[in-house]
């Protein structure tokens, strides 16, 4: 799985490699003329086609059950767990898409639920697939059917079989078998929402690296899970200070990154809050958590927010915030996502010795994200889900990004999935979209072909590796 060579890319011949046969010659003398004209020709998509797909991606962004949860579930039904049939593929996001065009929420539990007969499900959901299989939530789920199920499509031909074969693929391993084998993913950072805080108990850290979760430390503040993590009371801002330390303390090291989503239910305007401000906001909130107004929530918030934010930096971990589109339906509120990249201003300029990672490239607002990532030095744009929330999108978004920001500044996957098969399909469809996002700058003048290989594996690859301390985690993790 390692990286594509500019060799193998330009189909060059010489001292390095022996001597080339003839076929391989003559591609290279084909490539070479090419590159002397305004139009590099057709074959150009499939040379940066093939060194797409054999360029590993490392996966930054999943919220995958744990893998002994999907396999227990099939002996004993787990109502966290959908079924183990096509509509384990319906799980997650399409099931916005399906609900969004008009299928009851009723009718969709019972699609996912083990109380149906695979034929009466496909019964139940076919109208509406049939009314949003052109969105890249559905595409995902057609994707995966074709290269893990070796399906072409998920149709009423095919549902029966694709259930069976999810099925029985659903054994202990399998998720090593679809993310490196299948997917190419060199790893994957996971947000686990089984833990209150961090994964502690993850068999398999070099695959799945784990987040540090900062939600219950800061902007959903929950001192009962501190408390029963540290074993110690907390009833002043300096104990919590010191539950927080320990968190980073003892997660700290075999962490991959901080993670918070809180912009689901509040701006990104943390303000600053000294001490002596939040600590009697905390005693009051110690005393009685109802008795603070929205405005003294806030401001407690953005103090612990600020703390988290010190702590990573501390243990070099980079912060990763959502920002944009919110999953779901029927609820997002798109003034906030308007203004997510102009609230975080203040606290990039504050934190200059922290990384950021802003997630879903912000979308449909990826033009700010653009500019932060260009103006501030400690930024980085996220493509996770982006891909499947609108394919074309994050095809402009990849080329303007990199007209205008160091290529050094985005990274190109994460499947945002819980179950781990449609990771499959969209680790495809961001293959496709780099591909054709990279053809088309050579195709316009923008970059040189000689620019690829290096390019690619940067955004696929390298750039999570120089950002994210995967070495250092995976050897606290063995030391633990």
């Amino acid at each position: 799985m390692g990286k594509v060579s500019r060799r193998k890319f330009l189909g060059a011949v010489g001292a390095a490699t022996g001597v080339a046969g003839a076929a391989q010659a003559e591609r290279g003398g084909k490539k070479a003329a090419r590159k002397n004209t305004a139009n590099p020709g057709p074959e150009l998509r499939d040379d940066v086609r093939e060194l797409v797909e054999k360029t590993p991606f490392v996966d930054t962004h999943e919220h995958l059950w744990p893998e002994a949860m999907r396999v227990a579930a099939l002996s004993k039904p787990d109502p966290k767990i959908p079924a183990a049939d096509f509509s384990m593929l319906f799980c997650h996001y399409v099931d916005s898409d399906l609900q969004v065009s008009g299928m009851s929420g009723a009718d969709y539990r019972k699609l996912t639920s083990n109380d149906l007969a695979v034929a009466d499900k496909w019964q139940l959901v076919e109208p509406y697939y049939n009314k949003c299989r052109n969105t890249g939530y559905l595409l995902c789920a057609r994707e995966t059917a074709r290269i893990l199920f070796g399906e072409d499509d998920l149709n009423k031909d095919t549902y029966q079989r694709i259930s069976e074969k999810l099925a029985a693929g659903v054994k202990p391993g399998f998720y090593r078998h679809i993310l490196r084998d299948v997917a190419n993913l060199e790893y994957c950072q996971v947000n686990a929402l089984e833990s209150p805080v961090f994964n502690n108990d993850e068999p398999d850290p070099e695959l799945l690296a784990q987040d540090l979760w900062t939600v219950s430390l800061s902007t959903a503040l929950s001192t009962d899970t501190l408390a029963r993590l540290t074993g110690k009371s907390i009833g002043t801002l300096e104990d919590l200070h010191g539950a927080i330390d320990w968190c980073f303390n003892t997660y700290g090291p075999r962490a991959i990154a901080t993670k918070n989503q809180c912009a689901y239910g509040r701006p990104l305007d943390f303000a600053e809050v000294s001490d002596a401000d939040a600590a009697p906001l905390f005693a009051r909130y110690a005393a009685d958590k109802k008795s603070l107004s929205d405005a003294e929530n806030k401001a407690l918030q953005d103090h612990l927010m600020h703390y988290c934010i010190d702590k990573s930096a501390e243990k070099h971990l980079p912060v990763k915030l959502h920002t944009g589109y919110f999953a779901g339906h029927n609820g997002m509120p798109l003034e906030w996502l308007r203004r997510n990249a102009s609230d975080m201003c203040p606290t990039l300029k504050k934190h200059k010795n922290a990384n950021f990672v802003l997630m879903h490239i912000d979308y449909p607002y990826q033009d700010e994200a653009i500019a932060l990532a260009k103006h501030y030095s400690n930024v980085w744009i996220d493509m996770c889900w982006a891909w499947i929330i609108n394919p074309a999108a994050s095809v402009r978004f990849l080329k303007e990004f990199l007209m205008a920001a160091p290529a050094s500044k985005v990274l190109t996957f994460g499947g945002d999935y819980r179950p781990v098969e449609p990771v499959v399909g969209h680790a495809a469809i961001a293959r496709r979209g780099v591909t054709q996002a990279i053809t088309e700058l050579i195709e316009e003048g923008w970059l040189s072909e000689n620019d690829a290989p290096d390019l690619v594996d940067r955004i696929m690859r390298g750039n999570a590796h120089e950002l994210f301390p995967y070495d250092s985690s995976l050897k606290n993790w063995r030391r633990a």
